[in-house]
C-alpha cells in the first residue's frame, strides 16, 4: 500500500535542486559548462516534482511554495480538500 504521505526529504531534495539550478545557470552566463550542471538541477527537480512532491491522495500538482507552507503549518490540498502531511 502506497504511503499517504509526502515525503519531507524530497521536498528538502527539490529545494536544493532549485538553487544550484539559479546558481548554475547564473554562473553559466560566463562558463558554458555550468549550463550542463542547471541542466542536471533542474532534470533532478522535474523528477522529483513528477514522482513526489503530488497530494498523495488524488495526486494534483502543488508549487513548491505551498509545500513548504504546508510542511510547518496546516494545509489541505487545492484538488480534493484533504489534509496534506509529511513523512519526517
Amino acid at each position: 500500500m502506497k504511503s499517504k504521505k509526502i515525503p519531507y526529504g524530497k521536498l528538502r531534495l527539490a529545494f536544493v535542486c532549485v538553487c544550484v539550478f539559479a546558481a548554475a545557470l547564473m554562473l553559466g552566463f560566463f562558463r558554458w559548462p555550468f549550463f550542463l550542471a542547471a541542466a542536471a538541477a533542474l532534470a533532478g527537480y522535474l523528477y522529483i516534482d513528477k514522482r513526489y512532491l503530488r497530494c498523495p491522495h488524488c495526486g494534483t500538482w502543488e508549487n513548491l511554495e505551498r509545500l513548504h507552507y504546508a510542511a510547518h503549518h496546516p494545509s489541505h490540498c487545492r484538488g480534493c480538500g484533504r489534509p496534506l502531511e509529511f513523512e519526517r
